[in-house]
């Protein structure tokens, strides 16, 4: 039996639908929350850009719209303020990565603690445009990585330091140079949404309908005193669904507040479209737009936002996987002066989830697996990776022989020399995230995962190197 929790719900004002200004910049705005609440789906996306009058798809300019205050945004203009991160370049056809920011703020927790927030929540997402993938990494708040400029902390830090220490970009900026240190690859836009924002967008809809596991104690945020969740089927408002998706005091802790989190938002994007929405929001749209403006951000441009829902569009259900860094992954610790609870990484188990991740498929028996399609070698020539070539070994011209081999592959092969060292077993070295390519590597030339190593360099000269060894030597597939 469903569980409904009833509260006062904003009422729709009986108007005739139409697409105006406002309406334009918030469906923008859902867009942009859709994808910070995990890809909202693909029929979602497709009913929303199918009532849009922004443009004509694809390729037509886009006119610019204002937002509340009465300021232009241009087509190009990120949705943030002028101090907030730039945003990668990205092509709308290669791979896209997107870091989704749950703030802990709220109007009431500012007016009690004034100052710089926590990321309560950090989700990164790929967007494959090659094989129609999504793949989404839950990423747990208390990991203990290097914060760029402020040595080891909790991840969730990041944040606040950047907000605290004013540094370019600002929070989001220091959150998002943070997790591409910490996974090896690069982010191209962020996305961020507060308490009250989510909230109000989960009433909305009408709330969500959740499958309660376990009794469970959630403390909403505002003038509810804490209470039990009891096991069943219901429907929660947003305040209930937010302290449900919070709640850390539980079995499994933190990382059963990530499998929550993801509960929560497939329930959104479930009562969405099946409840066909889109008509009501459109309807509400300018009371919603000033409701949730200020709490969405991106460095996304309207142009990109479109580009990125029409590619959603396309991308089946089946298709969108979601991961969690989970126990097995990483060792609970102390801080050095004891006084915090943390999860140190154990680097070999999160470089496999995060190719796993941006494979957005499935671990076979092989060092990384592929999903998409056509096979292995085809889907490593459409990354177009450039590769390294250094010869660990004593055999001459190694090095030379073996860029030729992969060129006549259709690989990019780009460098080729000497290494400083001699290498017994073939190592590579990956300094920007090329799943396709990487695993064919590993396949074609058998490197374990225990040679396969992270350096992340975003301005590096090459995707990944490889170090020739004795073993490629000995025994290899070459002319």
């Amino acid at each position: 039996m469903t569980q409904q929790y009833n509260r006062p719900m904003a009422q729709s004002p009986r108007r005739k639908p139409r697409i105006d200004t406002t309406t334009k910049v918030l469906l923008v705005a859902f867009a942009v929350v859709g994808i910070l609440l995990a890809f909202i789906g693909g029929k979602f996306v497709f009913n929303l850009v199918k009532g849009w009058t922004l443009t004509n798809l694809p390729g037509a300019p886009i006119n610019s719209v204002s937002n509340t205050t009465g300021t232009e945004i241009a087509p190009g203009t990120p949705l943030q303020s002028s101090n907030g991160p730039e945003a990668a370049a990205w092509d709308g056809n290669s791979r896209v990565n997107i870091l989704l920011l749950g703030l802990d703020y709220s109007a009431a927790r500012e007016k009690n603690e004034p100052g710089p927030r926590f990321s309560d929540t950090m989700i990164l997402v790929t967007v494959d445009p090659l094989s129609r993938t999504i793949g989404a990494l839950s990423i747990r708040r208390d990991l203990w990585v290097n914060v760029p400029g402020f040595d080891y902390n909790k991840i969730n830090k990041a944040y606040w330091l950047g907000e605290a220490y004013n540094l370019p970009g600002g929070g989001s900026g220091l959150a998002m140079q943070t997790v591409e240190n910490f996974l090896g690859v690069p982010i191209n836009f962020y996305a961020q949404v507060d308490f009250d924002t989510f909230v109000t967008l989960i009433d909305e809809i009408k709330g969500v309908k959740l499958n309660i596991t376990e009794r469970i104690l959630i403390d909403p945020v505002g003038k509810h005193m804490p209470f039990y969740l009891e096991p069943g089927i219901q429907v929660l408002p947003g305040s209930y669904a937010l302290a449900y998706a919070r709640v850390r005091k539980t079995n499994g802790d933190d990382v059963a507040r990530g499998s929550r989190q993801m509960e929560v938002i497939t329930a959104i994007r479930d009562r969405i479209m099946d409840f066909n929405m889109m008509p009501t929001l459109i309807t509400r749209a300018p009371t919603i737009y000033k409701e949730v403006s200020a709490g969405v951000k991106t460095n996304m441009s309207l142009n990109q936002a479109i580009q990125l829902a029409l590619l959603m569009t396309q991308i089946p259900r089946e298709n969108m996987h979601t991961y969690n860094i989970d126990y097995t992954m990483v060792t609970q610790e102390v801080t050095p002066d004891g006084t915090q609870e943390i999860l140190r990484p154990i680097p070999d188990q999160i470089r496999i989830l995060r190719d796993k991740v941006f494979a957005a498929g499935s671990v076979a028996a092989a060092p990384i697996a592929i999903g998409g399609s056509g096979d292995p070698l085809t889907n490593a020539k459409a990354e177009n990776a450039r590769i390294e070539v250094l010869n660990g070994t004593g055999v001459g011209g190694l090095a030379e022989t073996t860029g030729a081999y992969l060129t006549s592959q259709g690989l990019n092969v780009v460098n080729t020399g000497n290494a400083g060292e001699n290498y017994t077993y073939t190592t590579l070295i990956v300094h920007n995230a090329k799943p396709y390519l990487l695993a064919y590597l590993a396949g074609m030339m058998q490197v374990p995962n225990n040679r396969i190593y992270n350096q992340y360099d975003p301005n590096g000269s090459s995707d990944i190197t490889i170090y020739v060894g004795s073993d490629w030597a000995n025994s290899n597939p070459m002319p």
